[in-house]
């Protein structure tokens, strides 16, 4: 069950982003997630946003299985498994923003709920921090591995 979490885990997580874009495409509010207060344009909306990060989560999804392909790697099941956790806060608020704007609309810059979003986002900002260092850190250990390791035959 772990080795194939950890083999799909980027690619759920970018499918479900997917069902969700799809969703806020055609049945919700689609906005520009709050850019509409400050007079930017509108041209990325909520929907696209999710459509490009479940495209870059399927690519790096990619990257970590052609990485454990190799037989000279090292790469662990629960290091798969922990890198996607980490993606999962800035996903939620990404995706529980157009659903919220659509149910309270208006409101969600207000009280309650902008503290439930502005926490997620918060958490999630330091997630993809966290992130963006074990990913750094896992392509540098398995390409140094990939170049040193010799494989007797």
């Amino acid at each position: 069950m772990q080795k194939t979490f950890s083999k799909f885990s980027y690619y759920y997580i970018a499918t479900t982003l997917l069902i969700v874009g799809v969703i806020v495409k055609f049945f919700l509010v689609d906005t520009d997630l709050g850019a509409r207060f400050k007079d930017f344009n509108h041209r990325i909306l909520a929907s696209d946003i999710l459509f490009l990060f479940a495209t870059f989560l399927a690519i790096m999804g990619f990257i970590f299985n052609a990485i454990r392909k190799n037989r000279k790697t090292t790469l662990n099941d629960s290091t798969i498994i922990i890198s996607a956790i980490l993606i999962i806060p800035i996903s939620l608020v990404l995706a529980l923003t157009p659903i919220l704007e659509t149910i309270y609309p208006g409101k969600v810059g207000d009280s309650v709920l902008a503290s439930l979003i502005m926490g997620l986002a918060t958490i999630g900002t330091f997630a993809v921090f966290a992130w963006i260092i074990l990913f750094v850190v896992i392509i540098i250990k398995q390409t140094f591995r990939i170049l040193t390791i010799k494989t007797g035959k």
